[in-house]
């Protein structure tokens, strides 16, 4: 279950139903090294979204290294991981059992935004909500069958979950495009840093360097079964450690069509909320850089130049040349020494954004069959960006976020 699907398949999904009528699925709540459920434990909601019974468990693998990190960094801390997997060939209930999660909640019916809401409802401090799937633009997919959440359809109820969030909360998207409409949008809601991708998000798996490697960019022969890299022991990957999420260093090209006009090789944060005096758009985004499975492990209060190894890591795509990588780091290090942060990170154009959004609007044709845009007939309108700055500005707020949680 640790083979790699193509690239093109973390974004293939409709806004259709994938089941038939007759479909009612289940979805499970478990623990990540864990016995007893408690809902007023400071908690950390991980949510991987359903591989509609077409690709294999690495959504949830991705989903299992991000809590491992959050146990390594905060024991006392409680993860959740909530899901209807639908991993093909498997039931969900091995998948829950392969990697050791302690089920505590069984609900017979397929998981929706609806569901996911009611879900949350006992939680009383939400540290983080990370989720791990398929996506459109505009929403993304948590269940198998018509179960898609689009934050413009129920403002209302994301907007009522601000007091369960944490003081330096945020909230991860790894997933297609979520970077356009879905990531402004609950940032603006629940007032907390949210990231997304402003391009396809793909599956990497460490290889024997201790560096991230894409599906295209896999070297058979640095193929490792131990990550010796990212965490503080030396771990199996059959424990899902040494699978996580990144953008695609490409501009989008699949199911809906393709973004020419531009696109961004990192996951981008948004603080789409008005008062930051607390700088908990900067605190935030530096907690989820630090629990980022990465290049090197990072205990609880690291020095600022092993923390900048991961900063880096978060932001350069890593790729067969091994320059590539070189040349993001060293492009943003001499931005920041020449002091006007300019430099260009993502082939052709790179998107014009600040923390509100990016100026880039998706456009389609309606679907000819039913509600929704049409699959392919997709497009990106797009400023020119002559002095891009995205990489190098988010470096520095990064840090400055890191400086104030440590005190340093």
């Amino acid at each position: 279950m640790l083979k790699y699907i193509s690239m093109f398949a973390l974004c293939l999904y409709s806004v259709g139903s994938f089941a038939g009528p007759f479909y009612k699925g289940e979805y499970r709540l478990g623990l990540y090294n864990d016995s007893v459920f408690d809902s007023s434990q400071i908690t950390h909601i991980i949510l991987v979204g359903s591989a509609v019974n077409k690709d294999s468990n690495q959504f949830f693998q991705s989903g299992i290294a991000r809590a491992h990190r959050y146990k390594e960094l905060y024991p006392t801390h409680q993860i959740v991981i909530m899901s209807s997997p639908e991993v093909n060939g498997i039931s969900d209930e091995k998948v829950f059992a392969e990697f050791n999660i302690n089920v505590y909640k069984i609900v017979k019916q397929t998981f929706t935004a609806e569901n996911f809401f009611a879900e949350l409802a006992p939680f009383q401090k939400i540290a983080s909500l990370d989720f791990f799937g398929h996506s459109s633009p505009w929403a993304i997919k948590i269940g198998k069958s018509n179960a898609a959440l689009d934050p413009s359809a129920y403002q209302v109820k994301i907007a009522s979950l601000k007091s369960k969030f944490t003081k330096n909360a945020y909230m991860t998207i790894s997933s297609c495009n979520s970077g356009f409409l879905i990531a402004p949008e609950f940032s603006r809601l629940l007032e907390i840093p949210v990231a997304g991708a402003l391009t396809s998000s793909l599956f990497e798996r460490i290889e024997s360097d201790g560096h991230w490697y894409k599906e295209d960019d896999y070297t058979k022969e640095n193929y490792v079964d131990q990550n010796n890299f990212s965490f503080n022991d030396n771990v199996p990957c059959s424990m899902g450690l040494c699978v996580r999420m990144k953008p695609s260093r490409l501009n989008y090209s699949a199911y809906w069509g393709e973004f020419k006009e531009g696109g961004l090789s990192f996951y981008k944060f948004f603080c789409n909320f008005e008062n930051n005096s607390d700088n908990k758009c900067e605190k935030g985004m530096a907690s989820s850089v630090l629990a980022f499975s990465s290049v090197k492990y990072l205990s609880p209060k690291p020095s600022l130049e092993n923390y900048k190894e991961v900063v880096f890591d978060w932001l350069c795509s890593s790729s067969k040349n091994k320059d590539y990588y070189k040349s993001c780091v060293n492009g943003i290090l001499n931005s920041v020494k020449k002091g006007d942060l300019v430099y260009q990170s993502h082939p052709g154009n790179e998107l014009v954004c600040d923390y509100k959004s990016c100026k880039a609007k998706v456009i389609c044709k309606s679907n000819v069959f039913g509600s929704g845009p049409k699959g392919g007939s997709c497009k990106i309108e797009a400023e020119i960006n002559y002095a891009p700055i995205n990489a190098a500005r988010e470096y520095l707020d990064i840090l400055k976020g890191f400086k104030l949680l440590m005190q340093y």
